[in-house]
């Protein structure tokens, strides 16, 4: 279904841009009414089109298909989005006008929520009810098929009288230069408090007043306009730009987006006249700041405030950007892009290439950036790309300086003058050394998990099962133990086997206020503690009442950490006793749950629990004491006894899923660094990817060589430690990181909100203790701002994003109830982060921000992250089938060309083929040199001599070749040549397959074809490969490029000329077309081949074009030969292309209005929510891969040479991994295969398989399978019959409305007509208003340009250009020139292509032909389409059965089974009732419809559908038993689908089924199922019950 979209996109000609945005789109199906002449295309998308993308699709296909009577597009979407609903029926208002004149009256109507239209009175009843269907019928298409209705309303009557008024503001508002100006009187609003004495100024010559009249006034905030106000005067920013075009009058409308970033409004701009609107058009751009006076008013359309225009003046002004003016500026070293997924928000765009953090950092004047986004690096290719591109000017213009000092010195005869440029002339060449480029720091945020799971802290071999356990709890001040919080209470209980035997319950009084959030979390106030013993005198009652008894906490680390840190402030000895955190335990022993917290523990282990007085820690210590029993008893059951065994409870393997989990960065510190990073995002992402990427410390270690290691966020582990550790334990967390980090304040602000930290100097005293542990520590310090934005103002765009649901499950750890705001992490210029660290000593805080992070810049090199090819792949080494030994590419390609050529045309070759090949294979080169060697030789003896020469250097393979040409080039060369000279020189000589090295793709494809041969398939070669006649004798393609010509399969004969030396090619653009003719040696009918095509049209003239060969593989045969690419390279070496999915603007604006729900604004302007979402537009949200995309990488090379690796959306399950960046990244580095599945192969597939009849025999220049083409003859029908007027239903390329028609109108009789026909279909304005006009006959039955000599593919330019005399690299940049449409782009190029043809007497129509053309197929993927489409419509003519069986395996979607089953008249009385219900008919219904036609068709020819038999029926496939007749497969029975319809052939395998009940239960048959078998009489012969009687 997408190539039937894709194919009526070419149709209408629709744009790229267009085509990328409706890429979801399906074409359902085309119904055609034959009683109104009538086309309706049924094209199902996921949601409902704006109203401008429909209109412009119903325009285009109007146009397109003008010669259809009447023409519909019909969209049937998943969602109605009643937002849209108004603009569909101010347009369905607008088509009503042929009813009735003034339907606008009804504009204003419309009662959205409740679809209904509003009506004042009897009149307006009488005129609404004359329009109402038709009004209807047009929402129907658009997609609204609920109908309207109408409510009577007597209280508003007014709606003439305000369109009238509307009517009169747009003629008053509309400037006509012609036209006085004239002085009108404002209106005011009454809440305006606006100059009173306003007056429209004269037109004066003012260049800046686009619009109008000067503007003096001053601005008034866009906020601010709260009514409708008459004057206003706005200043905005342009953010986007809409345009109306009224197709009845030239009435149009340029609405401007606009934003003073206080909010923002739209502006209606009114123009009169084609030169008016494209004056203003050009002007009024996005991007700009305009000055703008009008009036405000509710617009009727968009249904709030509009600003409409008078007066429009350009402003000199730049949105405000941040400026650095430090000195010595910082470097920042965390910072993320869109690339972060559902994160970041600093702007990255994969079409356009930009990075705004690369960007605007460069502007700005930094000497580098770090871009660490989370778990990946797929901003590293754009951000690259950009610094690549700076670093490159920046060296250019120092070696321009060089060479402007080294001409001055040679020039300059003053010697102090030349030594003062000779010394400056010594600074620049040091300046070239080390130049002041900009350097990226490629780096990534991602997850550490330690090796260990501490289930159990210091493991003993005592009893688990019946041991007394301490189950104990804290309350305490805060989160931070190694900062001022203590604990408030210690609750604990002993137990043993199932029983409570002890209590501990002590409050403490922490001798300060107890923070609000923990007496609303605890119930514990100050008064409660107030008097109560102290945490010292508790702390070591409690350690008293323990004993060395093992303990038993939930989330123990945290208790833990407050015991250990009384016991270290007062001196109370070491901690040593054995504990068991249950939450570990938890998360090991039921990993089947996504809940570990308390709470869900005693649900799970059904303890009582009362959830009101959670938090208390004496209730909270037994709650914890009884799951931890129950748990014990399942891990007896496990046969767990000692307490050590615990640790057996995670394998080594499993230890990522469990272990502690803390964020960190990595940054490259050189190639080697950046490898490794490569390395450790691919493991991360599949190895240990579990719920999100991840890293083991011990991984890490084991790849860190070249990289920085850096702590980061607040979620790192330096931070979390820091919190509960101190002194040396606190160095040995930091020891492991080379730089640690910390943020401004305000970017932890949300833990302040939450309550982790009491206030703002506790959060700094943390900071300033991270800061002097690592100075003590000997690591580097650096202040980082964690970006992920690049503007405070932008911070809303994030808000907006962590909003959302992260695909996959789960919420951002931002979007918490607690957290009110989310932090500003914006980039932060050098004084804004000396600020934001002010609390520290001055020179420390700037050692930290500036000092420390330009030191770690410093550190690292300039990285290369993208190889630099040239545009030309790495070639891979191809496997043989043994997987071990590697194949000589050059060796066999000329092998493989030689012997079939011989096989085919004779040794010696003809001189033609001789030379073609050798120009194929290596280029003009080798053939000029041998010549050049027999100089000597002269006419006919130079000619056999150079040609055996040429065969003969050749096959001896590459070495010979090269040496050849080595010789050559060294006698002709005019200096003398070192070995690296003649190499480069040898290397830019050289072209064709072998000599421009791509030898290794030409094998690759001749393998996979090979291998899906062997397996019984064809294979369809796609693109322009077809024009290489290597890839034909190596069997890659079927299409044959040489001249028509014939060859004999016997003598090896082959014939070029006719009888008088002319050409066959001159005549016979199709060697299919040749007469037929005997062999004059063997007298036997000698073959007919040859499509004519330049091998130039695939290669260049000297394969400066990399090859690209697409091919089809039967859509049932395209796993096994992805499958085999890791065969051919190896499964380490195949990758599928992988792809990243970003939020979709659309998605934007309902995430935006998804926030503002949620946050209860309810009136923002929709200009506002536009804006909103423009900065969401772009946002990483998922990867994928592409279709048929295979990514090869060399053996000789690493993966991690061009990109890390992943699974496509972090499926672990996938059975492909992706490539990281985005293919297109890596595409001229590396080899990608476009394998792709297709319906044709699969089809000739079953063909072959139920036939018997080898389908390669098929001859294509069969007279009787032509013939259906003009007539319906050769099929025993009439077109009457079969309601079709050409033969073609069902032939893939000649079956859809479009090319049954087209083929109506050129009626072809040759096999290059159809050729033609096919790249005709194919192209973009090359048939409508181009070809079509010039070859249908005018009403005199005259014709322009005969058919056959229109240009349908783009090698018909090449060709025929050459055939008049123009040069052959001449003919081919005319057809590179034309098949992109470059003649409207550039018309320059384009008049000298011009001068060129008419020199060569080309006619005019050729050219305006040209002129025309906006894309075009090549010949070569027409032809491959074509002898395909042949080969099927032969088995049409001549074995039906055979056709019609596999058209209904491999094509038809929906059938009606049951009418097939009745035969002729009930099918075809089925058609005409689904064509007479026109748009009342269902989607299945119409989809039906094609197949119910070829079932027509096949029924008119006396092919029988049978019925579904239990026993004879297969699963899926249609299955023909006779000449006659075909059996249905079990999935063409309605709602039955592929799974059912496989258990029943598997289960009746097994055995006979007994009876319905049997077979019901066997193969899980839904009762409506059986119901529907048992009406069709399937299950006739089926006793109902399996049950036996006796009687």
């Amino acid at each position: 279904m997408e190539n039937k979209i894709n194919i009526l996109f070419q149709q209408i000609n629709l744009d790229y841009d267009t085509r990328n945005r409706f890429q979801n789109m399906i074409l359902d199906k085309v119904k055609i009414n034959e009683k109104n002449g009538s086309w309706t295309f049924v094209i199902h998308n996921p949601e409902i089109l704006d109203i401008n993308d429909y209109k412009h699709l119903v325009e285009l296909s109007e146009h397109s298909f003008s010669n259809v009577k009447k023409v519909y597009v019909q969209i049937v979407s998943d969602t109605k989005d009643l937002k849209k609903l108004k603009d569909y029926y101010l347009y369905a208002l607008d088509k009503c006008k042929d009813i009735l004149l003034f339907s606008s009256i009804f504009n204003d109507s419309l009662i959205i929520d409740d679809l209904k239209i509003e009506i004042t009175n009897q009149e307006e009843e009488k005129q609404l009810l004359q329009i109402l269907p038709k009004l209807n019928y047009i929402l129907s298409l658009g997609g609204f098929d609920t109908p309207l209705e109408y409510v009577l309303n007597t209280k508003n009557n007014n709606i003439k009288d305000a369109i009238l008024s509307d009517l009169d503001n747009i003629k008053k508002d509309v400037v006509v230069p012609s036209v006085e100006p004239v002085v009108e009187k404002p209106v005011y609003n009454n809440n305006h408090t606006g100059n009173n004495n306003y007056r429209r100024e004269k037109k004066d010559d003012n260049p800046n007043a686009i619009v109008g009249r000067t503007i003096k006034d001053t601005p008034t905030q866009i906020k601010n306009i709260v009514g409708e106000m008459d004057p206003i005067t706005v200043e905005g920013y342009v953010f986007g730009v809409d345009y109306f075009e009224s197709s009845k009058t030239d009435f149009k409308i340029i609405t401007l987006k606009i934003t003073d970033y206080s909010d923002s409004i739209y502006c209606k701009v009114f123009c009169r006249g084609e030169e008016d609107f494209n004056t203003k058009k050009k002007a009024l751009k996005d991007g700009k700041w305009f000055i703008i006076r009008g009036y405000t008013k509710n617009d009727q359309f968009s249904k709030e405030l509009v600003l409409n225009a008078r007066d429009i003046n350009i402003v000199s002004k730049e949105t405000s950007k941040i400026e650095d003016n430090a000195p010595v500026k910082r470097v920042e070293l965390h910072a993320h892009t869109m690339m972060s997924q559902m994160d970041g928000v600093t702007k990255l765009d994969l079409g356009k290439h930009t990075c705004e953090l690369v960007e605007r950092t460069i502007q700005m004047g930094y000497r580098g950036v770090a871009i660490t986004d989370h778990s990946g690096c797929q901003a590293f290719p754009i951000s690259f790309g950009i610094i690549k591109s700076h670093n490159k000017g920046i060296r250019k213009k120092i070696k321009e300086s060089i060479e402007e000092l080294e001409t001055k010195i040679s020039e300059e005869t003053e010697e102090s003058v030349k030594l003062e440029l000779e010394n400056e002339l010594e600074k620049k060449k040091e300046e070239l050394k080390n130049p002041p480029i900009f350097k990226g720091l490629y780096g990534t945020e991602l997850t550490l998990v330690d090796d260990v799971v501490n289930i159990v802290v210091r493991p003993t071999d005592d009893d688990l099962l019946h041991n007394t356990y301490v189950v104990f709890d804290t309350e305490t001040t805060g989160f931070n133990a190694g900062g001022a919080d203590q604990m408030i209470e210690i609750g604990a209980v002993k137990i043993k086997d199932g029983e409570i035997i002890g209590r501990f319950d002590e409050l403490i009084d922490p001798k300060k206020h107890i923070p609000d959030k923990i007496t609303e979390l605890t119930c514990i106030t100050d008064d409660m503690v107030r008097g109560k013993k102290s945490e010292e005198e508790v702390t070591k009652m409690f350690l008293e009442w323990t004993g060395n008894l093992p303990m038993v906490a939930h989330n123990a680390k945290f208790d833990i950490s407050f015991i250990e840190m009384a016991m270290r402030k007062y001196n109370l000895g070491e901690f040593q006793n054995t504990v068991i955190d249950t939450l570990e335990l938890s998360r090991t022993l039921d990993q089947g749950f996504s809940r570990h917290s308390l709470s869900a523990l005693v649900k799970r282990y059904d303890v009582p629990w009362e959830e009101d007085a959670h938090h208390r820690a004496d209730y909270d210590a037994e709650g914890t004491a009884y799951v931890f029993s129950k748990m014990l008893k399942k891990l007896e059951m496990q046969k767990f006894e000692k307490i050590s065994d615990l640790e057996k409870l995670v394998s080594k393997d499993e230890i990522y899923k469990f272990g502690r989990t803390f964020h960190f960065n990595a940054i490259a510190l050189n190639q080697v660094g950046l490898k490794n990073l490569f390395k450790i995002i691919s493991l991360a992402n599949t190895t240990y990817l579990y719920k999100t990427p991840r890293i083991l410390r011990s991984k890490l270690n084991e790849l860190r060589e070249g990289l920085l290691i850096g702590s980061g966020c607040y979620e790192s582990e330096v931070f979390t430690e820091a919190r509960s550790k101190e002194g040396e334990e606190l160095t040995n967390v930091i020891s492991f990181y080379d730089y640690v980090e910390v943020q401004p304040p305000e970017v932890y602000d949300h833990l302040l909100q939450m309550g982790d930290f009491k206030d703002d100097i506790e959060l700094k005293n943390h900071l300033t203790k991270i800061i002097n542990a690592t100075t003590d520590a000997g690591k580097i310090i650096v202040a980082t701002g964690d970006v992920h934005h690049f503007e405070r103002g932008d911070k809303i765009y994030r808000e907006i994003i962590v909003n959302q649901k992260v695909p996959g499950g789960g919420r951002h750890p931002l979007a918490k109830k607690d957290i009110t705001s989310i932090p500003s992490q914006h980039f932060r210029t050098t004084e804004e982060m000396l600020n934001d660290f002010s609390f520290l000593d001055k020179d420390l805080a700037y050692k930290i921000v500036v000092e420390n992070t330009n030191k770690v810049l410093d550190m690292v090199d300039e990285i290369e992250v993208i190889p630099d090819t040239g545009g030309t792949p790495f070639s891979p080494r191809v496997k043989s089938d043994d997987e071990k030994s590697y194949l000589d590419c050059p060796r066999v390609v000329t092998d493989l060309v030689y012997t079939k050529a011989n096989d085919w045309y004779g040794d010696p070759l003809p001189y033609s083929i001789e030379e073609r090949l050798g120009t194929e294979l290596y280029g003009d080169i080798v053939l000029t040199s041998i010549k050049y060697d027999l100089k000597d030789l002269e006419g006919e003896e130079l000619k056999v001599e150079s040609f055996k020469r040429l065969h003969e250097v050749i096959v001896n393979g590459r070495d010979s070749v090269f040496n050849q040409v080595r010789k050559y080039l060294k006698e002709t060369s005019e200096e003398e040549l070192d070995d690296d000279s003649l190499e480069k020189k040898l290397k830019a000589s050289l072209g064709g397959v072998i000599g421009a090295g791509f030898d290794p793709i030409y094998l690759i494809a001749q393998r996979l074809v090979k291998h899906s041969n062997d397996e019984g398939y064809l294979v369809g070669s796609r693109g322009s490969v077809g024009s290489s006649f290597v890839a034909t004798m190596m069997g890659i393609t079927e299409v044959n490029p040489l001249s028509a010509h014939y060859r004999c399969s016997k003598c090896k004969l082959s014939i070029f000329e006719d009888e008088d030396g002319n050409p066959l090619g001159a005549t016979y653009s199709s060697g299919f077309d040749l007469p037929d003719k005997e062999c004059p040696n063997c007298h036997i009918p000698l073959l007919k081949d040859g499509q004519d095509m330049p091998f130039a049209t695939f290669l260049g003239f000297n394969a400066d074009k990399v090859p690209d060969i697409d091919l089809n593989f039967s859509d049932l045969n395209q796993a096994s030969t992805h499958a085999y690419t890791k065969v051919l390279f190896g499964k380490d070496n195949v990758y599928r292309a992988g792809t990243i999915g970003t939020v979709a603007d659309k998605t934007a604006f309902g995430f935006v209005k998804g926030y503002l729900e949620d946050k209860g604004i309810m009136n923002m302007r929709t200009a506002e929510v536009e804006r909103l979402a423009i900065g969401c537009t772009g946002v990483k949200r998922t990867t994928g891969q592409h279709p048929g995309g295979i990514v090869v990488i060399p053996d000789y090379k690493d993966c991690f040479d061009f990109t890390p690796f992943q699974f496509p959306a972090e499926d672990p399950t996938s059975a492909w991994r992706t490539t990281h960046f985005d293919y297109h990244s890596i595409e001229e580095c590396v080899l990608k295969l476009d394998i792709l599945g297709h319906s044709d192969p699969t089809q000739l597939r079953l063909i072959q398989l139920q036939s018997g009849t080898d389908i390669m025999k098929v001859p294509l220049d069969d007279k009787e399978t032509m013939s259906i083409f003009t007539s319906t003859k050769a099929l025993g029908v009439t077109k009457e019959e079969i309601m079709c007027n050409t033969g073609t239903l069902g032939i893939p390329e000649f079956g859809t409305p479009f090319t049954i028609q087209l083929v109506e109108d050129t009626k072809p009789t040759t096999f290059a007509e159809l050729i033609k026909i096919s790249g005709l279909s194919h192209g973009t304005d090359v048939w409508l208003g181009n070809a079509k006009d010039l070859c249908t006959p005018d009403e005199n039955g005259n014709i322009q340009v005969p058919f056959k000599e229109t240009i349908g593919c783009r090698d018909d330019i090449m060709v025929y250009l050459m055939y008049h005399g123009v040069k052959p690299i001449k003919a081919f940049k005319i057809m590179e020139f034309v098949r992109k449409g470059k003649a409207s782009k550039d018309p320059e190029t384009w008049k000298s292509h011009v001068e060129t043809m008419r020199e060569a007497s080309i006619p005019e129509w050729f050219i305006e032909s040209c002129r025309k053309i906006k894309y075009m197929f090549p010949k070569a993927h027409a032809a491959a389409y074509v002898i395909s489409a042949f080969r099927i419509a032969w088995y049409k003519v001549h074995m039906p059965v055979y056709f019609y069986a596999s058209w209904y395996s491999s094509k038809a979607t929906d059938v009606d089974v049951e009418a097939m089953i009745g035969g002729y008249t009930p099918i075809k009385n089925r058609i005409i009732d689904i064509k007479e219900k026109g748009y009342e008919a269902t989607n299945k219904e119409n989809g039906q419809l094609e197949s119910l036609k070829i079932a027509l068709e096949a029924s008119a020819r006396g092919i029988k559908f049978l019925n579904v038999d239990l026993y004879k029926s297969e699963a899926t496939v249609w299955k023909a038993v006779s000449d006659t007749e075909i059996y249905p497969p079990f999935n063409s029975i309605d709602g039955l689908g592929d799974t059912v319809a496989q258990n029943i052939v598997a289960e009746r395998q097994n055995k006979e089924f007994l009876s319905v009940e049997d077979l019901q239960k066997r193969a899980k048959i839904s009762q409506t199922l059986i119901d529907k078998m048992r009406i069709m009489g399937i299950l006739k012969d089926l006793p109902e019950s399996s049950q036996m009687t006796l009687f």
